[in-house]
């Protein structure tokens, strides 16, 4: 089944090659209080997956260099399908709110079938490296208006900015200058449609990250609550 590319990696693309031949390109640091890296609800992709998203990342680290967040490791790669906060150092899964959003979690469980994504190919942002996504029906999308309509007012956080209109795993977030970016450059553009991966993504996870260090490695550890199976039946088409 073929998949239409999806203009919106095309204009990551065109933003970050002229951010980081200059050097202005996002660097994230670690999380404080009202910042990025919130509570979220996401998809954990399968084990051969993961192991390609990792793959991805060591590739793109060659020409990134050191300290940036590895975010594709085996233990890290995600689909970020809604954040729901800013970041909060204190949240944790025994809060209320926690257990409102568990709640919702459990009835897109029950509402939703498995998804299904092709992974394409890289794409840069002014942020990091990205591994697009793109689904090959309207069932990832129509998680994400379940899982809107299952939070309803919690909702809130993603309804004050941009609405999601990719699907994308991110593998490098920038966290320092880049030692190579004309390699890197170079490298993504080789790379834009080389991947070419069929994954299904069987259950919805509520997560919070955590800075963390391995090594020489700096990543955002995901934290998982609460892991709920999809388990809708598929529609006919």
């Amino acid at each position: 089944m073929s998949v239409p590319a999806n203009p919106v990696f095309d204009r990551l693309m065109g933003e970050a090659v002229p951010a980081l031949l200059a050097g202005a390109h996002r660097q994230d640091r670690r999380p404080l209080d009202g910042g990025r890296w919130p509570v979220s609800v996401v998809c954990v992709p399968d084990e051969q997956t993961r192991d390609v998203l990792a793959a991805v990342m060591d590739e793109a680290l060659t020409h990134a260099g050191p300290r940036h967040f590895a975010t594709g490791r085996v233990d890290a790669s995600h689909f970020t399908v809604r954040a729901l906060e800013p970041y909060r150092e204190a949240a944790n899964p025994g809060e209320p709110i926690a257990d409102a959003w568990k709640a919702a979690v459990d009835e897109v469980g029950r509402a939703s079938p498995r998804i299904r994504l092709r992974l394409t190919g890289v794409t840069l942002s002014v942020g990091g490296v990205l591994v697009q996504a793109e689904p090959v029906d309207n069932g990832p999308w129509e998680l994400m208006r379940q899982l809107r309509a299952a939070l309803g007012p919690l909702a809130w956080f993603e309804e004050q900015g941009h609405q999601r209109d990719i699907w994308y795993a991110s593998v490098v977030h920038f966290a320092a200058p880049v030692v190579d970016p004309e390699g890197l450059i170079a490298w993504a553009e080789e790379r834009r449609s080389s991947v070419q991966h069929d994954i299904v993504l069987d259950s919805v996870t509520l997560a919070r990250f955590r800075y963390r260090t391995a090594g020489d490695e700096h990543f955002m550890a995901m934290e998982p609550w609460h892991t709920v199976d999809l388990t809708a039946a598929h529609a006919s088409s």
